[in-house]
């Protein structure tokens, strides 16, 4: 391994080590929405420290996480009960018709869509069920505005947001239909540790200079000290957009005409 390899590993170790400190998880109503009832397999794509991963594990469901990051997923392997396999949504290591649920915590906008969508749709067994998530910073409380404009930067919409809609390219890919799409309020407590952790798993945040970096995590100490009222966590308020659609008759004739229905994992 050479210095600038080492120099990485490091880098994303520290980055995964952040994302597990300071992230939020995902509701749990959330997640009852898209998989409705019973035991299911589930795939969490680009499953990060698997923080949706464990929800879906808590409900019972047969969780396999896949995340292209080894450092992430190093952590999400101690989650007791969840398998982990390295991977990208874009070439998904397993057989057609093989999972009941494919789910993507905050990652969807990241994939190649032409590429992701068709592997998705593959994997799904015919009436399965892709799930979508995002925890979005609620900026109608001002210090989390603050916050939010803080760590993305100019990545922080003008209209006071930072929400993504999946929607035009499940429905430009022809291989979902019936997408539907709900709102949930959540809240996250937060130590300054757990704020500054957040705001280091920020890829654009990671990405500056030491000094850089230094003056971010000075701006976010003066809001949770203009904000937190320790003892007490300040509590920090999300609003998950969530999605979820099933393989259209397109889809379904597709991996049909490919290849026969795998047994369950």
């Amino acid at each position: 391994m050479t210095t600038d390899d080492r120099d990485r590993a490091q880098s994303s170790g520290a980055v995964a080590q952040a994302y597990d400190a300071g992230r939020p998880t995902f509701p749990a109503e959330a997640l009852r929405w898209i998989t409705g009832p019973g035991r299911l397999q589930v795939l969490d794509l680009a499953a990060g420290t698997g923080k949706l991963s464990q929800v879906a594990l808590d409900q019972g469901h047969a969780v396999l996480a896949m995340d292209p990051c080894e450092e992430m997923l190093a952590i999400c392997g101690k989650r007791r009960g969840i398998e982990t396999m390295v991977g990208t949504a874009e070439s998904i290591p397993l057989a057609h018709a093989s999972v009941d649920v494919v789910l993507a915590g905050q990652s969807f906008h990241t994939f190649e869509h032409t590429r992701a969508l068709p592997e998705i749709a593959r994997v799904l067994r015919p009436n399965g069920v892709i799930g979508l998530l995002w925890n979005n910073y609620d900026v109608v409380v001002p210090w989390v505005r603050r916050l939010a404009g803080t760590l993305l930067g100019e990545e922080f919409g003008s209209d006071g947001s930072h929400n993504y809609d999946p929607t035009p390219a499940l429905a430009d890919s022809n291989l979902f239909s019936f997408i539907e799409q709900t709102s949930i309020r959540h809240w996250q407590s937060m130590d300054k540790f757990a704020l500054r952790q957040l705001a280091l798993s920020i890829p654009r945040v990671a990405a500056l200079s030491e000094g850089k970096r230094a003056g971010v995590l000075e701006q976010v100490d003066a809001i949770y000290a203009g904000t937190a009222r320790p003892p007490e966590p300040l509590r920090m308020p999300y609003m998950t957009s969530a999605f979820r659609a099933r393989p259209s008759d397109l889809a379904n004739y597709q991996r049909q005409r490919d290849a026969p229905i795998a047994p369950p994992l």
